[in-house]
């Protein structure tokens, strides 16, 4: 897997609401944590959790501009618009920090603002 293949395409299949195509970015052990939601492990789990917020919005679109990296670490920052149910739209600012293992995501954090979606 190229470095940051999981960087270009993570975002996609989230935009695509694909939990499969997302969920193949991760280890299996994935530790994840969106926005103020506890952490969860494995795959299932984050999937409980994809599945469940894909149908509370009609589209996502992340676009993102920065990645930096030290280590097994790398952030990656940019804005996300949420399209809700009723049409309108949320852009806001996100940071996604990852930890990386064998080429795969092992930790996952998103720090967003969710409050008003």
């Amino acid at each position: 897997m190229e470095k940051y293949e999981y960087l270009k395409g993570l975002s996609p299949a989230l935009d695509n609401k694909d939990t499969n195509k997302a969920l193949s970015f991760l280890t299996e052990d994935c530790v994840f944590q969106a926005g103020n939601l506890e952490p969860v492990r494995g795959k299932e789990a984050i999937a409980k959790i994809l599945n469940n917020f894909f149908p509370e919005v009609k589209g996502i679109r992340h676009e993102m501009n920065d990645v930096f990296e030290t280590g097994n670490a790398v952030v990656h920052r940019g804005m996300v618009t949420y399209t809700r149910l009723d049409d309108t739209t949320l852009t806001v600012p996100v940071c996604d920090v990852f930890k990386v293992r064998d080429g795969k995501i092992a930790e996952y954090c998103i720090y967003i603002d969710w409050s008003m979606l």
